[in-house]
């Protein structure tokens, strides 16, 4: 989990909670994790749109949303309870439309930064069926 905050003093949301997190994705020269370019050709031959895949997005942040309020990452005394699980899945809204307003390298890059490349392609394949 990130450390950091935002401009708000709110703790940046960890996008998911993934087995190899101390892992590093090995990058590609524009800074993708390797096999995303892959993968978003196999997301295409499959027939999937950013629409497809934007869900898969969604769940991965919020995912991520619901760990980082679990953890306790989203306790602030000024908010109660329900105003902190509010605050933290609103932030997580925003970073997933964000995600997917960058299209489908960007969404398909994210899910490779979360999971890894193998858990992604099985994602795309099952979203495909």
């Amino acid at each position: 989990m990130q450390d950091s905050a935002d401009q708000a003093g709110r703790p940046r949301l960890e996008i998911a909670d993934r087995d190899e997190s101390d892992e590093e994705q090995p990058e590609q020269e524009d800074g993708a994790p390797d096999g995303v370019e892959h993968l978003v050709r196999l997301a295409e031959d499959l027939g999937l749109s950013e629409l497809d895949v934007e869900e898969l997005v969604y769940d991965m942040v919020h995912r991520g949303a619901s760990s980082t309020y679990n953890n306790g990452a989203s306790a602030s005394p000024e908010l109660g309870d329900l105003a902190a699980f509010d605050t933290v899945h609103h932030d997580a809204d925003e970073e997933a439309s964000r995600i997917n307003n960058g299209g489908l390298h960007t969404q398909i890059k994210a899910l490779v930064k979360a999971f890894g490349a193998e858990a992604t392609e099985g994602l795309l394949r099952e979203s495909a069926e």
